[in-house]
């Protein structure tokens, strides 16, 4: 139980990956990327599930080249490979992503006017969030392709003259 008197979801079990990319943790999005403890345990399991999904998308032709080769998952190439930090860059681009959309959803909650943290559900949070996410997208890419370009930003924005 935390403080607040809602049971904690450190001990839950992990969320459950395509068989390729590994497996993600709801205690390691709540405890390193400081999910409020607001929300409903089913709002943030649907928001790493959702980031899961999404990052996984953006890397198909990743898997796929790994796929090529004689490995069945993502673990098994990193064992072979030396290439660790690419693991680092997988969770960091899942649990970056699903921070972004879940600290959106904090602006429906009910909660007083005098409670709003501007800074949680903020444009520019989200966008910071969504970009991390993608930067260890592009330094997955840039590992299997790299002689192509691999943005690091996850929106674009385009400003009249």
């Amino acid at each position: 139980m935390s403080l607040t008197g809602k049971p904690s979801l450190t001990t839950a079990a992990p969320v459950a990956n395509d068989g390729f990319w590994p497996d993600l943790s709801l205690s390691d999005l709540m405890n390193r990327y400081r999910i409020p403890s607001e929300y409903a345990d089913d709002t943030i399991s649907w928001g790493l599930s959702l980031a899961l999904v999404r990052v996984n998308e953006q890397l198909e032709r990743a898997k796929q080249a790994v796929l090529g080769m004689p490995f069945e998952t993502f673990a098994e190439y990193l064992e072979s490979s030396n290439a660790a930090a690419l693991k680092v860059h997988y969770e960091h681009a899942v649990y970056s992503y699903a921070k972004a959309f879940l600290l959106q959803q904090f602006s429906t909650m009910n909660r007083r006017k005098e409670a709003e943290n501007m800074a949680k559900e903020s444009a520019e949070t989200e966008q910071y969030w969504l970009d991390e996410s993608k930067k260890s997208v592009a330094a997955i890419l840039r590992h299997f392709f790299p002689g192509e370009e691999h943005s690091t930003k996850a929106n674009f924005y385009v400003g009249l003259i």
